[in-house]
């Protein structure tokens, strides 16, 4: 049976809800001025199920120490009692975002301009 493909998500709350119930979460792209490999485009997968992640990221070629934690927000409790749920990801950058992006869609976000206005820009 081939491994589960990402699923991308209008709102992030629904990412977020699909990646706690253990499906793979292809979060939206964001632009990063300071990174570890450069500034540029950075996406992840994103579950709760650790060896799904793998399956897929292992079917990509991705080595299983690229494997990372970090919990997931519970986005059905009140902010401000919100708790935190198990959870990893996978980093994708350069040439490993075409492993789960649709690749006219990185070629619209490169060709359009090599980083976006200030005001959509993360660290």
């Amino acid at each position: 049976m081939p491994p589960e493909v990402p699923r991308a998500f209008e709102r992030r709350a629904d990412g977020f809800r699909h990646a706690a119930a253990g499906g793979l979460w292809l979060a939206p792209l964001v632009y990063l001025e300071r990174a570890r490999y450069g500034p540029g485009w950075y996406g992840k997968v994103v579950s709760a199920d650790p060896q799904r992640l793998l399956a897929w990221a292992i079917s990509k070629g991705i080595p299983q120490r690229a494997l990372q934690v970090k919990s997931l927000p519970d986005v059905d409790m009140p902010r401000a009692t919100r708790r935190r749920l198990p959870g990893y990801h996978i980093d994708l950058w350069g040439a490993r975002l075409a492993l789960a992006y649709d690749p006219q869609m990185l070629a619209r976000r490169r060709d359009s301009s090599s980083a976006p206005p200030l005001s959509t820009r993360t660290r």
